[in-house]
This record gives structure tokens, sequence and C-alpha cells, in this order.
């Protein structure tokens, strides 16, 4: 963090309400973080496969945070307000703005019945057609869905639904809207014409006069209004844009808003952001077509389930030492488990990791698979299961970069964002399995830096986002292919997909 008073205003504050907690960062024209603070809420689950947030504790926590950041930079100085958030869950409102029960969020599962509903209601393939999506209960209209059979009480009395970071902008500026990007993660939202489609809200009984308004990411929406700005310190007036989606927003704040230039971003899972210059679905369903939160562009959204996942799990239960010893030198149980992976030679003397620990979604998309590690023998240590699991999160990668080519994107260069991109050696190994550059940010979570980049625009700051992100997105390092490696890592591929072959028959027997 930078000393604000070091740095010129104006600034650009971003809420970015996430899953398990919101952050409020403020950065500055050149894209350097000034100030940041988060604050967490829980996530309930009054019965299994239920999983619920409270949306008066989103905006809590977005008070809480954004009045720290006011505590720290004037609030005449900040030029405008963008917000960003998880996606796909939806929160009722009421004539008076009051919240009518908890928000189901994206990874509850209780809409499976009305998901199998609307797959009567409507043909499928007319849904992926006209959304970019598939029939599934994890999107917001199986929820709404839900709400109406089951809660008639609650969905009588819905003036709205909202998404998260529909409800932070509503409790800032009065307004009920949404942008292209979070309407897109509803499977209500025609990609192509950019509204409300009729003919699926009509099929499945949800009236468009319950959904909000949907403008550009980076169109003004409203002011911060008094209420507001006494509780968070805001001054009153101040623009706030429409903002979107988490991972669009990611997506930009790494400088990919453009065909070939796609960013991944880590964490427990991996997801590719691809960007496209016309909405293509995927006509096999496999990957998720969205708007983005650039105008006049659209992205591919392919989900790895459990990378970074898989090594946290190796680490908490088979990383003793490292934790212990990461402790007493002040360095993390990560760096020390890469120590270990760095000593072994690539394809980790034939031990293969399938990161399968909830399933598989891209590149096999099998809910059935389970996590392997294949040719084990007495030879192998604890560094050889690392380097497997590294290689086998990379091995992922070279997957869906076969499932974009048979879609017709042609990539030229990776960005990298999210807590995986700590690891060069880890990326070094991404780079030399998929054979392209990449680029890992300088700022590590791009989501608020995304949303910042809108806010700049919308503000005419910069007068586009080619501007804007050539003056604000910074790159750490790019890390070329290493043409041997690329090509000792083709053969190992090889291998690894024929065992994969065997062991899917196995999964789907067990």
């Amino acid at each position: 963090m930078l000393a604000v008073s070091a740095l010129r205003p104006p600034f650009l504050l971003s809420i970015d309400c996430g899953t398990g907690a919101c952050k409020t960062a403020v950065f500055d024209l050149e894209g350097r973080e000034v100030f940041d603070a988060s604050a967490e809420y829980p996530v309930y689950h009054p019965e299994v496969n239920w999983a619920e947030q409270d949306p008066d504790e989103w905006w809590a926590a977005a008070v809480e945070t954004v009045s720290k950041a006011t505590q720290r930079v004037s609030p005449n100085d900040i030029a405008a307000v963008a917000v960003d958030s998880q996606r796909e869950a939806v929160v009722p409102i009421d004539n008076e703005g009051r919240k009518l029960a908890n928000s189901m969020i994206w990874m509850d599962e209780r809409a499976v019945p009305q998901q199998k509903e609307i797959e009567r209601l409507i043909s499928k393939q007319k849904v992926l057609e006209i959304t970019g999506v598939p029939v599934d209960y994890f999107f917001s209209a199986a929820k709404i869905l839900w709400i109406k059979e089951n809660q008639p009480s609650i969905y009588n009395r819905t003036a709205c639904f909202l998404c998260p970071k529909d409800f932070i902008v509503f409790k800032l500026t009065g307004q009920r809207v949404t942008d292209y990007s979070m309407a897109s993660r509803t499977m209500l939202f025609d990609i192509r014409d950019l509204r409300w489609s009729e003919e699926i809200c009509d099929a499945i009984g949800v009236p468009i006069e319950l959904l909000p308004d949907a403008k550009g990411s980076w169109e003004t929406v409203g002011e911060v209004g008094s209420q507001a700005s006494g509780l968070t310190g805001l001054r009153k007036g101040t623009p706030v844009i429409g903002g979107g989606g988490d991972r669009p927003c990611e997506a930009l704040g790494a400088g990919a808003f453009r065909e070939g230039l796609v960013n991944i971003g880590t964490g427990t899972g991996s997801v590719f952001e691809v960007p496209l210059s016309r909405p293509r679905p995927d006509t096999r369903g496999r990957v998720d077509c969205c708007s983005h939160v650039v105008p006049s562009l659209w992205e591919y959204e392919v989900i790895v389930n459990v990378t970074g996942g898989s090594l946290r799990w190796f680490r908490d239960n088979f990383g003793v030492e490292e934790i212990r010893r990461g402790k007493a030198t002040g360095r993390s149980a990560y760096e020390l488990l890469d120590d270990l992976a760095a000593g072994v030679p690539a394809g980790a003397d034939g031990l293969f990791h399938y990161p399968y620990l909830s399933g598989a979604k891209a590149p096999k998309f099998n809910p059935a698979a389970r996590g392997v590690f294949f040719g084990l023998t007495p030879g192998h240590t604890k560094a050889h299961f690392v380097r497997s699991i590294l290689e086998g999160v990379a091995f992922q990668y070279a997957g869906i970069l076969e499932i974009l080519r048979e879609l017709g994107v042609s990539v030229d260069e990776f960005s990298m964002t999210g807590g995986e991109t700590r690891s060069r050696l880890w990326s070094q190994i991404k780079a030399n399995v998929v054979g392209k550059p990449i680029k890992t940010s300088s700022v590590p979570d791009a989501a608020p830096l995304g949303a910042a980049i809108l806010a700049a625009v919308g503000t005419k700051q910069y007068p586009d986002f080619d501007d804007a992100a050539r003056n604000m997105v910074k790159t750490t390092e790019t890390l070329q292919p290493e043409e041997e490696m690329h090509e000792r890592y083709r053969d190992v591929l090889s291998k690894y997909w024929t065992i994969y072959e065997a062991l899917d028959k196995a999964f789907l027997n067990r």
C-alpha cells in the first residue's frame, strides 16, 4: 500500500463483494493501490446443500471498509465508485428496498428440481442459444423459481430481484439496476440483444418487471445518496458506475479484453476468461458464453475445479514440516514445497496427479471423477508428489487450450492473476506445458482494479479502455515457454491423457 500523500488525485474507489469477504480498494490513475481494507461475513447452511448469505451483512461490510477508506483518502478526491461481486446469487427486495430473505448464493444446490422444470418448459438448446449458458440450477433463474414455488409469501412481496453487486449499488444510490455481465449469469438474458429475454421469462413464468434495468458496466447508474454518504463518508453526489461480475472485472484488471488475450484467474479453482468479439455460444454447452464488462465484447468462461485447492489439500495433510519450518523462518509453507518440487525433473519421474478432488469440470467434464496419484514407486518422495500436483494442474490448462481451438479461438498470450501467481515455478511450468507466454499481474487480486478501470472510463478520466489499461494495468513478469521443455511435456501429456481414459471408466463404475 502506498502513502496517500505521495500520490495525486483523483482516486477511484472499488468495492469487491466476494463470497468470503468485502474488499474496498482505492486506486490512482496509474493503477497503483492507495488503500485497501476487507471485512469477512459468513455463509449459512440452514440445510444440507443450501448456502445463503445475508445481504445486510454484505452492506455492513461495505460500509465498514469504505468508511476506513474515506478516513485515509479525502472523499473530495474520489472521482467515482464502482462495484464488482460474486454472481448468480439473488436478493428479493420489496417496494421500500428492504431485503425479504437471505440470498441463495452461487454454491447453493437446492434448485435442482427447478432446473428440471425449466428443461420441460423450454428447449435446452433454445436457452443456450439465447443466453449463452446451459440450463443449470447454478444460475439465478432456477433460484428465482425456487423462491416462487417454495416461499410464495416472499415472492409475492418482491418488487425486484438483485444480484450482490446490484444490492450494494442500490444501497449507495437507490437505483435498481444491473449490468450486462451480471445479467448474463441469470439464464434470463439475451446476450446478443443485451436485454432480458421475453421468450425465456414468459416460458418459465418470471415477469420481466421483477428484474432490474440492465446497463453497460461502464455507465454511470446513479450517485451516492445522503444516507449512504452519512454511513460511508463518501461525498454525496459521487458518481457510481455500473461495475460488473468479478470474473470479467478480473479479466479487465489483467488487461484481457481483446481476442487472443486470455486471463487465467486462479485460487481454489481456476477460470479461463476468453474475450470474444461476438457472442458464440458453445453448442455442446461445455463452457459459458457471457457478456464482458467492456463494450461490444463477450467471453467464454472455462472452469477448472480444484487447482490451488489441490496444493492446499496436500499442504494441510502432508506439509506439517513445511508449515512448522515456515513459521520458524518467516517463509510460507508453499515456498518450501516449491523448493522441493524444483529439484524434480519434468514429468515427476512418472508420477501423475489428476486434480479432481471435487469432480472434473474442464477439460474432462466428469462429475464422477476423483483425485488420483498414478504411477507411485518406492523411489518417489514428497517432492515428486508436489511436482506432480503442479504439473497435473498445468496439464488441465493444456486440455482447455484444445477446447478453445475446437471453438475457433486462437490464443496469443495468457495473463494470470490470483494466488497461484505467487509461485514462479508453477507459472513457468504452465508456460512450458501450454507453449504460450504467461504474464503475471502486479495486482494479484485484479477484480477491484478492473472495477476501478470501469470507474475511470465511465467518468472520462481516460477516453477509452485501451488508454486506461495502458496506464493502469502493470505486468510483474512475462514467462516465456522453454521450447525444449515444451516438447518434453508434449510426450508426457500423451501418456497422461492415455492413462486418464482408463481412469474415466473406473470413475463411472465406482
